[in-house]
């Protein structure tokens, strides 16, 4: 077949002909690598509502309205001498409304990214407070060998899990103590390059047990880390009290949990998400934007667009305003592909599978 004139299909080949034909913005098709990638019905349902033009729909509408912000200013210059008055209170509010709502869409990043990327827990504590059985409980199947003998995990152990709809890198670790052992010594050295390596650390106590100078310790040295203080065995009784917990880990949400009965993993899972997207989950109807390209044309726009406001605010040359305003119109454009270089489609399309 290639003898006779055929050639391979190169990454996003038939994606990237429906964008140049046409059939698809530039976001969508950036949406099918999303949908193939994504790692949680959440990521896929976000990939999902940007291919169904969500994101586009919006962009569009911003698009349209600056367009008549233009055509407004435009028409002033065009005719300054019958109508002088460029600082129109009204054409000031919708500059501002404007750059409110893309500022917004661009806030959405946070979101979005945690969906498309995911995010990295690393599962820490001294021995025996039982790590392996929290892994095990979320990953809803046995990974890690679970075992009364203390340092039983000597490496650490990798595997991916839905969090609330959250794609996650679990890292299960050694559990960490003063030894002697120079196995496990180096064990203990790999966790703290993996807790600095993480979004966020689920630190694990044994509430069954008092808290002892190893537990002190390490929480010590974790002081500053993103954490997730996490009390397991409470199906026993308890010798680990709030007071001491606050002692220890002053402002920390403290998570009660049993992972050999699966006790207070809802909580859990809702702790986890919470720390990710409190202060920025979106509603389920909004737009939200997944990749870096698009937070940085969003940004542009507004940047263009803040400096249009504050020339009309100040009576600016209203050729200027309209300047700015052309330049923050051209940022939107560069997110549904009708101001975008082959080098950007290039790297865009680069990441996707062949043929596809």
């Amino acid at each position: 077949v290639l003898l006779a004139g055929a050639r391979p299909a190169q990454p996003g080949e038939f994606t990237r002909r429906a964008f140049l034909n046409g059939r698809m913005d530039l976001s969508q098709a950036e949406a099918v690598a999303d949908m193939i990638g994504a790692r949680t019905d959440r990521a896929l349902e976000i990939a999902h509502d940007q291919y169904r033009r969500r994101l586009s729909g919006r962009i569009e509408e911003l698009h349209s309205r600056m367009t008549d912000l233009l055509a407004a200013i435009e028409a002033a210059i065009e005719f300054s001498d019958e109508d002088p008055d460029m600082n129109a209170r009204d054409t000031l509010e919708q500059m501002q409304e404007l750059g409110r709502e893309i500022n917004h869409l661009a806030a959405t990043y946070g979101e979005g990214r945690i969906y498309r990327e995911g995010v990295r827990l690393v599962i820490a504590g001294r021995t025996n407070v039982g790590k392996s059985s929290l892994l095990n409980r979320l990953l809803g199947e046995k990974r890690a060998i679970v075992a009364a003998a203390p340092g039983t995990t000597r490496d650490f152990i990798e595997a991916t899990a839905d969090i609330g709809g959250i794609p996650a890198l679990l890292t299960d670790t050694a559990g960490i103590r003063a030894t002697t052992d120079c196995v496990e010594q180096e064990g203990i050295e790999m966790v703290w390059r993996q807790v600095a390596a993480a979004d966020a650390v689920l630190l694990v106590l044994d509430g069954s047990e008092a808290l002892t100078e190893d537990d002190r310790e390490i929480a010590g040295r974790l002081a500053g880390k993103p954490l997730i203080p996490i009390i397991n065995k409470a199906d026993l009784p308890q010798a680990v009290m709030e007071a001491e917990l606050r002692e220890l880990l002053p402002g920390g949400r403290f998570v009660r949990i049993s992972a050999k009965y699966g006790q207070g993993m809802e909580d859990l899972l809702g702790t986890v998400r919470d720390h990710f997207l409190a202060a920025t989950e979106t509603p389920a109807d909004t737009a939200v934007i997944t990749a870096l390209r698009h937070k940085l044309a969003l940004e542009k726009a507004a940047f263009f667009l803040s400096q249009a406001t504050a020339r009309a605010a100040g009576a600016g040359s209203p050729e200027l305003v309209a300047a700015e305003l052309y330049d923050a119109r051209e940022a939107l454009e560069e997110i549904t592909g009708q101001s975008v270089d082959q080098t950007m489609l290039d790297r865009i399309f680069a990441n996707f599978c062949v043929g596809k």
